[in-house]
């Protein structure tokens, strides 16, 4: 299939008319290459330049489903004793090899000089690449019909939020975080959503916050920071004072990470003296956690 598209000439000529090319003295490395169907048998691994640490959860997700357009081509090089090496397509390389279903890979060719070459090349393939990042991601999931994503969607319509560059209130830009929690836990994710859309009225929301009073929510048990008198204390305080406390917690501790976050969120609520025999359990675990951070063993509380 060959598509007939020509870019306008003003894309290839400066503003004076001038070729671009020529003007700047742009270069071009390497030949272009040449697309092959290749048996997987005849490709072999480098290690010269490779990838040492092989990740073989990669290598099994790509056996147990493979998916020919996220395989692309594989990157190829073509050396002058006439064998094929992999610069770039490593794991779909061994992951094909575990396939009785799959003799040919696709592979785009270059002719090289040796091993150097190949090595930079590796280097610019690997260097050169831009991540997906999670609001991309997360768009591309919904119209894949991902239900995670749909139930996140759901979620941030019913508080009228959307998606998209934090820059108001209304804008959530941690989709990521709020993809992978509604996967660890739909139920969870939905009780805990309509309080952090309340403790955010006019701030945007943050990794930490979510992520801290997650965590906290999951050491109550069978208790939820959405009940009293956990509710009120977080409303009082607002997203905007969780956000203090837990950088005034990384401070002191000099670290972060979750479950810092959920220490700092947990010793504000824990202020008040609590009765019950959970809440107590539930100051416990919020000490030991901060002793894993960084802090001072805790003495367990008495029964």
């Amino acid at each position: 299939m060959k598509l007939n598209v020509k870019f306008p000439e003003s894309l290839e000529k400066n503003q004076s008319g001038a070729d671009k090319v020529a003007h700047y003295n742009w270069i071009i490395r390497n030949a272009p290459g040449e697309f092959l169907m290749i048996p997987k048998q005849e490709l072999e691994l480098d290690h010269g330049y490779q990838r040492n640490a092989v990740n073989q959860r990669r290598i099994d997700e790509l056996c147990r489903s493979w998916d020919w357009i996220a395989c692309g081509c594989l990157v190829v090089a073509l050396r002058d004793d006439n064998r094929w090496f992999v610069m770039d397509g490593q794991h779909r390389k061994l992951a094909a090899d575990m396939r009785s279903d799959i003799n040919e890979l696709p592979c785009l060719v270059f002719e090289t000089a040796g091993r150097r070459e190949e090595a930079l090349g590796f280097l610019a393939i690997n260097q050169g690449r831009v991540g997906v990042n999670n609001l991309d991601r997360y768009r591309a999931q919904l119209l894949s019909g991902d239900k995670t994503a749909f139930a996140v969607e759901a979620m941030l319509k019913s508080t009228g939020h959307r998606a998209g560059k934090a820059g108001s209130a209304k804008s959530v830009g941690c989709v990521g975080c709020l993809y992978a929690l509604c996967q660890e836990d739909r139920e969870r994710f939905e009780r805990l959503w309509p309080l952090l859309a309340e403790l955010h009225p006019d701030e945007a929301m943050t990794d930490m916050v979510i992520k801290g009073l997650w965590a906290v929510d999951k050491w109550l048990g069978k208790r939820s920071v959405t009940e009293s008198p956990y509710r009120e204390k977080l409303l009082a305080i607002g997203g905007k004072g969780l956000c203090h406390e837990i950088r005034r917690e990384i401070a002191v501790i000099g670290q972060g990470g979750t479950r810092v976050a959920a220490c700092a969120i947990a010793k504000y609520l824990n202020k008040q003296r609590m009765a019950t025999r959970e809440d107590k359990e539930f100051r416990f675990k919020a000490m030991a956690a901060r002793t894993g951070a960084g802090g001072q063993s805790p003495q367990k509380p008495k029964k």
